[in-house]
């Protein structure tokens, strides 16, 4: 066996154990492995390189949604899941504050995954990250509707008119949410304001291709922290950067995909 086979090999049984685990620490994938914990080590930087897994505070190695992606097969959506991860892990790292992707899923947006692992400051947005978004009142899902094709937005907006809200049982699908898409497609972005805990404050904005609002990516922050103003001002600069390297990306690659 070669050194690049024998490499590959390594990494593919280091993603294994992780991805069956959920998460492990250096020394327990040596173990597993019968490698040195250096060698090791090598191995799982260059699987963080690759935005296949990330490293949290107490230094145990998680499987990224990018390594998720791959139990879906490479379906546009998890191919732009792939495209955005090393985007959005330079995001976090410039903007510091969590970053976030979502995809459409049963009339709701679903958090492919999230940053928040990487945010040094001490913000609990457990339930902010968990949860499926609403449609109609979360930043992510309102830059998805306003931004699919139109014909997929009323489709959704129906929906969610005849059957209500999943998420936000208070959320309407009426004439004022229809005026508030109108201005998120004039401004380019979302805006969520939460107020109950945590309250929270999130900007958004769409990851399109061919037509379509393949996710929708995020910054939250916390609203006590950051007036909105000086949000958007300090942080919507970067996430439109993200969002056309991220666009620009899966043009690159679209001859690969398809």
């Amino acid at each position: 066996m070669n050194d690049n086979i024998r490499a590959l090999s390594r990494g593919l049984e280091a993603l294994r154990i992780l991805s069956e685990t959920g998460g492990a620490a250096c020394q327990t994938i040596a173990d597993e492995l019968n490698l040195s914990r250096p060698t090791v080590y090598r191995i799982l930087e260059t699987l963080i390189d690759n935005g296949l897994i990330f490293v949290d505070e107490g230094k145990i190695y998680r499987p990224t949604f990018a390594t998720r992606a791959l139990d879906q097969g490479l379906t546009q959506k998890a191919w732009a899941l792939w495209v955005a991860a090393p985007v959005l892990t330079e995001l976090q790292k410039t903007v510091v504050w969590t970053c976030e992707i979502a995809t459409f899923d049963n009339y709701a947006m679903a958090r492919r995954d999230s940053m928040h692992h990487e945010n040094p400051f001490s913000i609990n947005l457990k339930d902010f990250d968990d949860r499926p978004r609403s449609m109609l009142t979360s930043a992510v899902g309102r830059a998805y509707l306003a931004f699919c094709p139109p014909q997929e937005a009323e489709h959704i907006l129906s929906h969610l008119e005849r059957f209500g809200d999943r998420v936000d049982d208070n959320a309407k699908a009426d004439s004022h949410i229809r005026t508030i898409l109108s201005v998120v497609r004039e401004r380019g972005y979302a805006l969520e304001q939460r107020l109950e805990y945590p309250r929270a404050t999130s900007v958004a904005v769409p990851i399109r291709f061919d037509e379509k609002v393949l996710a929708c990516i995020d910054i939250a922050w916390i609203a006590s922290a950051i007036k909105l103003e000086k949000g958007i001002e300090k942080f919507l600069p970067h996430l439109l950067k993200a969002q056309q390297e991220i666009e620009k990306r899966l043009v690159e690659n679209s001859a690969i995909w398809q």
